[in-house]
């Protein structure tokens, strides 16, 4: 078989070959002629392929998941291959299946059944897809779709090309084991002797895959065959979801349909993809199926495609439209509920749909989740972990019985995160039918900056929008709306707040989603807190069999940190502690074997043996523990006494394991790499580390020659890191190392004669500067743009010809149009001269350097040694190799200034603000002008952001009350987000609007109020700010707007300060209506206790008392129904309050309303009474209530229907059994 030397992409495959079983894809990838090198894996795409040409065809070949089958795994497949190779133009179906002999076709093992289209059929039958009938018989319904066209054409031209020569499969066969001759084995023809079809009577005898201990007499007699070729059968082919083994309900299903044929996967693909089925015929479909003939069928049926594409000329190919589908992938939970938006009318559409939100998707998280998921998990030892899956509170969780949230608590090392990783997998390979969206975060030290909920959140948002992208569903409007604002062109910087907002949204649109986070305990305090109140919210406060669901995974105490289970009310917990033990013995008994592999440590098997007990018995739960024992072991002990000499003193935990480490720490390279480990942003390969430590800030030129070897690096650190084999990137061997440093950071470390290891902002601003150091080094040829003033002749047109293009009417008496209509004039201009880009392949660490140099030095201080090349760096306008983090918004100087201002108040970079603003007086004459790529001013995004010390700065250039394009000022903007510093510091300035109205007229105070930001509209109303002030179309006050939305400290306060009881909004609502509308009844409380009127109406009609029934608030029901006239209002439609609660099911509404007096018989409109409303709807306990109150139990209706009438109607029996 040939290897390509083309390079090929995406779109230059057109036929898609499906496999269900790997031994199918084995013979499919032995018929290509040619095959293809990989390609890059597309983000929404799990499958592997395989690539290669036949016939000038470019074949793509996919296989089911190991393990998943059925026609549901067969649409997914297809569907996410035909996502990621868009110009597939037609799909095989190629593998093996189940014979349904007969007395018209003697189908033998190892012939080929084609789906070959009938008169009432498409060539596929989905047999057990229908209703049962009357008499409990079974009827089937519905029309799978035939074959493409061009298929049928080939097959056609092939049928009719077989009955004059033999078909080619024998001969593609011999071609497959030449080239293979490993596939002999199991890919030829096995005998006829073992092709033994029983009595469909007759079931097979023993548990034994053979057929040795069946009654031969019971065999089917066959006339013989003149040759062991395989014939070609063409006819209907039944697809379905279970496994035919039954004779009689083969032969009966035969009988009916005219089958030829069983298999699993066809019915999911015919209706959208219209493929060909192909199955080579490997048993019988009864009782006596095995294996033995699997691999020559799978085989004979791959050699019939090869064939068939031998007969598709490749401009047929190319003339069929690319294929199209609109084919949902069924995730339990999504599928079954509303999303309130359309689906996508196809995959085509839906490509164009998904491509348009590509990038925005890019810019919303970095983190890769799969990719982390496959490293992590690659560590997981086959066997581990199983205790977990098997706990029956996991189980109860997994399966959305009875528990939302799940807690896997443990020790420092315990093995959690390899039991998140074994969870992720199960959620994400488990059937189809049971399959949740799975979203899922690891919690790492490594990465600057991903510890915090806001990067979280960020994660989860791309992840669930990779859902919906999976499953063809639109974006919700609002997300898209408010991601584009964040992460669009415009960039405005979020928030944890706004990106909670976008989460939620999201959250509710994916119903039934798994979350998993690992690590929880690596947040800090204030992000840790922020994101179990929201998990509170979210996962105890959803209804049953709705819900999604979470797990955490933790250590189950850390000091001066939260604890889950007071945060997460119910939530179920299960401990590594009593469980883990057996794990922990299979990993040193396969951690010994492989490093005995590398150096056999003693000859002594009992002291192996006793190494592997001792560990064992101290390890106290932890994996990690157990591994560095190992490796100070290995690295350490070369004779049999010193190995019991270490196992006699063992460390006891981890803290006295690392202060071994540190004691063994000698080289003065060892602090350089333990530096570079904790406080890069991301986690370096070990190529760019050893660039990284090879030179000081004070030296001006690279020196190659000072590198130290990789393994040296390692080793130098005492097995405080290591480089992990899945890429070769240095990591500390636990979370937990550089928190063990952190702890004692400028203590302990510092007495074992180690430089101090410094804090995070010291030891970010270093990583900065030796960024900036790298990237200042001579001999790199690294200068600066330089730039010069240049004259041109540039081509312009003439005046007169200007005139008359833009004056088409007037004569052209007035003008003398010369025949060139072009003049030249002389400009002068500045130009850019860049040197050549330096050679990033050599020079491992300059990637790093060129991202990170700004990013590392937001503490950089003008002392810094290497503070003037920091300045140059900033400063100075390169176009060559893209070293700035910033945008320009254009070519000039100025440009570029602008750009550095706008990335440096975003990301609160005082260093480069202060450069920016000395550098360019004409920043300060625009700075009040919305940023480069943004649609706000300076001062407004540090206000929003919380950036007290840029406005500090900002405040003595920019103009304080500047609306952006809502009419915001910088004060709108932090008392939206409850920044009360900001607040303050903006209060403090001269002139300040404390009451400038937006656009909408909404006030800072209006702002403030309405997002529950108590100690913001305290300081407000403090500046005299008007409590009065209505904003936006609703017309509402403050107090207003915190009562609809439920911020009772807000309304508290409000009251306290004077704010109007009753004043009403557009629609005529009053606070008190709002409360009662929301259901707010602790602030309805208060309303009341002040004095607010508690039957006022609103303008559009229904009662507080009879808005409170219907939904059902008995608090709100019993404080404000005080009289007859409350109870017995009616709506437009003449429905009373206790009309409403009996609908709805509010027993203990009705209860109440029926014990102040409310009328039993009042009728609606059409007549109904309560009763009668109460038993159309089901709701046994109300009827029951109302009728021991004495309802009237034949009241008609205008219609004549009576309570009873209602109930049968509805098909409620037991209330028909009560009525």
């Amino acid at each position: 078989m040939a290897t390509a030397t083309i390079k090929f992409s995406h779109q230059d495959y057109t036929v898609a070959w499906l496999c269900a079983l790997p031994l199918e894809m084995a013979a499919a990838e032995a018929m290509l002629d040619e095959t293809h090198p990989n390609l890059p894996a597309k983000p929404t795409d799990d499958n592997t392929y395989i690539l290669g040409r036949i016939y000038g065809h470019n074949i793509v070949i996919a296989c089911l998941r190991s393990g998943v089958y059925g026609p549901t795994s067969a649409t997914t497949l297809a569907t996410q291959m035909q996502s990621t190779f868009q110009s597939i133009r037609f799909f095989l179906m190629v593998g093996i299946g189940g014979g349904a002999p007969s007395k018209k076709v003697d189908i033998r093992l190892g012939d080929v059944v084609v789906s070959n289209p009938t008169r009432d059929f498409g060539g596929v039958i989905q047999y057990d897809y229908g209703k049962t009938v009357g008499g409990g018989r079974f009827e089937r319904t519905g029309v799978l779709n035939k074959p493409l066209p061009v298929l049928l054409t080939a097959v056609s031209r092939l049928k009719a090309a077989h009955m004059s020569t033999p078909n080619k499969i024998p001969a593609l066969l011999s071609e497959m084991l030449a080239r293979k001759p490993i596939l002999r084995k199991s890919f030829t023809y096995r005998g006829e002797q073992q092709d033994l079809l029983f009595d469909a009577e007759y079931d097979h005898c023993g548990s034994e895959n053979t057929c040795n201990n069946c009654d031969t007499r019971r065999l089917v007699a066959r006339p013989g065959r003149p040759g062991y070729d395989p014939v070609i059968h063409y006819g209907l082919i039944a697809s379905g979801n279970q496994v035919v083994k039954h004779g009689p309900t083969r032969d009966k299903l035969a009988r009916e349909l005219g089958i030829l044929c069983f298999e699993m996967e066809a019915a999911g693909l015919m209706d959208d993809f219209q493929c060909l089925v192909i199955r080579g015929i490997c048993d019988y479909s009864d009782s006596h199926k095995n294996k033995q003939w699997q691999g020559y069928a799978a085989a004979t049926a791959a050699a019939y495609a090869k064939e068939l594409l031998s007969v598709v000329h490749t401009s047929q190919v190319v003339d069929t439209p690319p294929a199209l589908s609109d084919i949902k992938l069924t995730i339990q939970g999504i599928e079954r509920l509303p999303f309130g938006v359309e689906h996508a009318t196809s995959v085509t559409a839906h490509q164009n749909y998904v491509q348009n939100h590509e990038m925005l998707l890019e810019r919303v998280s970095s983190y890769d989740h799969k990719r982390v998921h496959r490293r992590l998990s690659q560590k997981r030892l086959v066997g581990t972990t199983q205790w977990f899956l098997d706990q029956p509170d996991f189980k109860a969780w997994f399966s959305e019985k009875s528990v939302s949230s799940l807690w896997c608590s443990g020790k420092i090392g315990s093995g959690k995160t390899m039991i998140a990783t074994a969870v992720v997998d199960a959620a994400l390979y488990c059937d189809s039918e049971h399959r949740s969206p799975t979203v899922f975060f690891y919690c790492e030290n490594e990465c600057h900056g991903t510890l915090d909920g806001s990067y979280i959140l960020s994660s989860f948002i791309k992840q669930l929008c990779e859902v919906l992208r999976l499953i063809s569903r639109s974006y919700p409007e609002d997300v898209i709306i408010e991601l584009r604002k964040f992460f669009g062109h415009e960039q405005t910087q979020p928030d944890f707040e706004d990106l909670k907002d976008v989460f939620m949204r999201l959250f509710h649109y994916v119903p039934g989603t798994i979350y998993i986070i690992d690590g929880f305990d690596a947040l800090d305090h204030k992000h840790g807190k922020s994101l179990l109140r929201l998990f509170q919210s979210l996962f105890c406060s959803v209804k049953p069999r709705q819900e999604s669901r979470i797990l955490l995974l933790s250590r189950d105490q850390v000091p001066g940190y939260i604890n889950i289970a007071t945060f997460m009310h119910g939530i179920s917990q299960i401990s590594t502690s009593a469980n883990v033990m057996p794990d922990i013995e299979t990993y040193i008994e396969t951690s010994v074997t492989d490093k005995t592999m590398c150096r056999k440590l003693t000859d002594d098997t009992t002291l192996v043996e006793e190494m592997k007990r001792t560990l064992l018995t101290e390890s106290s739960g932890m994996f990690l523990w157990v591994h560095l024992q190992l490796e100070v072991l290995w690295d350490t002990c070369r004779t049999d006494a010193e190995i019991r000499s270490a196992l006699a003193t063992l460390p006891k935990g981890l803290e006295e394991t690392y202060s071994r480490c540190i004691d063994r720490i000698q080289e003065r390279c060892a602090i350089k790499v333990l530096k570079w480990v904790s406080f890069a942003t991301r986690p370096l390969h070990i190529e760019e580390l050893k660039e990284a430590v090879a030179f000081d800030l004070e030296d001006t030129q690279w020196d190659a020659e000072k590198m130290t070897q990789k393994d040296t690096l390692i080793a130098c650190c005492a097995n405080l890191v290591v480089a992990d084999r899945a890429d070769s990137c240095v990591r500390f061997a636990h979370s937990s190392v550089k928190q063990y440093l952190d702890k004692y950071r400028g203590g302990n470390i510092q007495e074992k004669h180690i430089p101090e290891y410094p804090v995070p902002e010291q030891g970010n601003r270093e990583c900065g500067e030796f960024c900036v150091a790298y990237l200042s080094f001579s001999d790199f040829s690294l200068q600066l743009s330089k730039q010069s003033v240049e004259r041109a002749a540039v081509a312009v047109p003439r005046p007169s010809f200007i005139l008359q293009q833009a004056f088409p009417r007037l004569p052209r008496r007035f003008f003398r149009l010369p025949q060139n209509r072009n003049c030249s004039i002389s400009v002068s201009f500045r130009t850019l001269r860049t040197t050549s880009t330096p050679d990033r392949a050599r020079y491992k660490f300059l990637d790093y350097a060129i991202k990170n140099w700004a990013v590392q030095t937001k503490q950089i201080l003008h002392t810094s040694l290497v503070w003037n090349k920091f300045e140059a760096l900033a400063t100075s306008f390169n176009e060559t190799w893209d070293f700035h983090p910033w945008i320009p918004g254009g070519r000039s100087n100025d440009s570029h200034l602008h750009g550095l201002f706008g990335w440096a108040v975003k990301e609160q970079h005082e260093p480069l603000l202060s450069i920016a603003l000395a550098a360019g007086p004409a920043l300060q004459r625009a700075c009040d002008l919305p940023l480069i790529g943004g649609r706000l001013p300076a001062l407004h995004v540090a206000s929003k952001l919380g950036y007290g010390s840029s406005i500090k700065i900002l405040l003595n250039i920019c103009n304080i009350n500047v609306p952006d394009g809502e009419g915001y000022t910088a004060l709108h903007h932090a008392a939206s987000r409850g920044h009360v510093e900001i607040c303050q510091l903006l209060l403090s300035a001269k002139r300040v609007k404390v009451d400038a109205p937006s656009k909408s007229r909404c006030t800072p105070l209006w702002l403030a109020a309405s997002n529950g930001h108590e100690e913001v509209v305290s300081l407000l109303t403090e500046k005299q700010s008007n409590i009065e002030a209505k904003g936006a179309s609703s017309n509402q006050t403050p107090l207003s707007k915190a009562t609809r939305n439920g911020h009772y400290a807000v309304v508290q306060l409000l009251l306290e300060k004077g704010a109007d009881l009753e004043s009403k909004d557009a629609d005529g609502r009053t606070p008190l209506s709002w409360a009662a509308k929301r259901g707010h009844d602790a602030i309805m409380k208060l309303l009341l206790e002040k004095g607010a009127q508690p039957k006022s109406k609103d303008t559009d009609g229904p009662s507080l008392v009879l808005w409170a029934s219907k939904h059902g608030h008995e608090v709100i029901v019993s404080k404000l129904s005080t009289d007859a006239g409350e109870l017995e209002f009616k709506d437009d439609n003449k429905r009373t309050s206790l009309s409403w609660a009996a609908a709805n099911g509010h027993e203990a509404v009705v209860k109440l309303l029926v014990d102040k007096g409310a009328d039993l018989e009042a009728k609606s409109i059409n007549g109904q009474t309560s009763l009668s409303w109460a038993a159309a709807s089901g709701h046994e306990a109300v009827v029951k209530l109302l009728v021991d109150k004495g309802a009237d139990l034949e009241a008609k209706d205008d219609n004549s229907q009576t309570p009873l009438l209602w109930a049968a109607a509805s098909g409620h029996k037991a209330v028909v059994n009560l009525l």
